[in-house]
């Protein structure tokens, strides 16, 4: 069953609102919109007049903004061999429908796997791991909420996996850390960190080569047709997602912490935020 997209088009706004600081009176003020419509807007009760108003004055593409609220589009569904994601549910009081997503990078031949990001708890990815008949040779993490971690300890005990690492800003027990422009190779794969800071202060995104196509596991820098929250670093994460993802081949496949897979292309031409 396809992930869903995980941001709305009023969660856009808010993401680029609290981005930028502005408050709905000065929406409105810059707007021309009355403060009843900006509320009602962010609200979830929809005009595309008043839609098209507010996009640029939160540096969003009016266009892409008005198709994700008419969902109007969804990535294709991803079918890539030695690549599996893992979804599985993060329930949270205003959001009980959230999921979470981890993934395996897997060789077919030897199937040596890695995995980046754990989840929540350990028993989703341990039954993908059984299920595909792989080793667990190494785990990365590509920040350290702790939707993305709790299972990194249960996981890496059970499977005795020796090479872990997490971003060097951001420390967690039990791995090594990890700088950015870092360079490795692993299972027959070459692996580089780039930083993707913004929505946390040294997130790391992960770009893999060695299956048939590019592939960058991104944890919350960058989301099918949103972005992490950044509320204290948001032109920062705009730009770590310029330079250091939407700048990959457009056959790259992202790898989001939330939501489905997709790839540089679509998100160049449907993200309303770039």
């Amino acid at each position: 069953m396809p992930v869903s997209i995980v941001d709305e088009y009023q969660d856009v706004l808010q993401k680029a609102a609290d981005g930028l600081r502005l408050g709905h009176a000065s929406l409105a003020y810059q707007s021309g919109l009355s403060l009843n419509e900006v509320r009602a807007l962010v609200d979830g009760n929809f005009s595309e007049i008043h839609a098209r108003k507010l996009a640029p004055i939160l540096g969003l593409d009016a266009d892409k903004l008005v198709a994700l609220a008419g969902c109007a589009w969804c990535p294709d569904e991803v079918f890539l061999p030695g690549l599996h994601q893992c979804n599985m549910p993060f329930p949270e009081a205003s959001y009980p429908r959230a999921s979470v997503n981890c993934y395996l990078i897997y060789n077919t031949s030897t199937k040596e796997a890695i995995a980046f990001d754990t989840g929540t708890s350990a028993e989703p990815i341990l039954e993908c791991i059984q299920a595909l008949d792989l080793s667990l040779k190494a785990v990365f993490l590509t920040h350290t909420h702790r939707d993305h971690v709790g299972g990194f300890e249960k996981l890496v005990t059970i499977t005795q996996t020796a090479q872990t690492f997490a971003p060097a800003e951001e420390p967690h027990a039990g791995t090594r850390s990890l700088q950015p422009d870092s360079k490795m190779q692993l299972c027959g794969f070459d692996i580089y960190a780039v930083k993707t800071s913004g929505h946390t202060k040294g997130a790391l995104s992960y770009i893999v080569h060695g299956l048939d196509l590019p592939v960058a596991l991104v944890g919350d820098a960058l989301f099918s047709l949103s972005i992490g929250g950044a509320k204290c670093a948001y032109q920062l994460a705009l730009k770590n997602n310029r330079e250091q993802l939407l700048s990959l081949p457009f056959e790259t496949i992202l790898c989001p912490g939330h939501g489905p897979m997709t790839s540089v292309i679509e998100e160049r031409a449907h993200n309303p935020f770039f």
